[in-house]
């Protein structure tokens, strides 16, 4: 039987742990930042993976700073709408019905 040095389990050892941590709700990231902000961005994950009251915290100061991601869904649209400045605001949108323009395609 021959015997596996700890360079050929090594691959087997982070497929196990990365599998563990998708299965656990975690999500494995790779980010590139200023190399003096490198432990400020890792003490912010391990806030947040650790939970609690400060991750809750962190999430509540983080996200009024942070751009809303696009809508991916009618339902994540609908929110994003609802939250506009415009969401109260009565809009009457009207379509333009002139028949257009004429195009040259020579």
């Amino acid at each position: 039987m021959k015997k596996q040095d700890s360079k050929s389990r090594a691959p087997n050892r982070v497929a196990r742990h990365r599998k563990a941590v998708r299965a656990s709700g975690g999500k494995r990231v790779e980010v590139t930042v200023p190399a003096n902000d490198a432990g400020l961005i890792k003490a912010v994950a391990g806030v947040l993976r650790s939970g609690g009251e400060n991750a809750t915290l962190v999430r509540q100061r983080l996200r009024p700073m942070l751009a809303t991601p696009k809508a991916r869904t009618g339902k994540e649209l609908v929110e994003f709408l609802r939250r506009s400045p415009l969401a109260d605001v009565t809009l009457e949108i009207e379509r333009d019905r002139s028949v257009g323009r004429v195009a040259d395609f020579d």
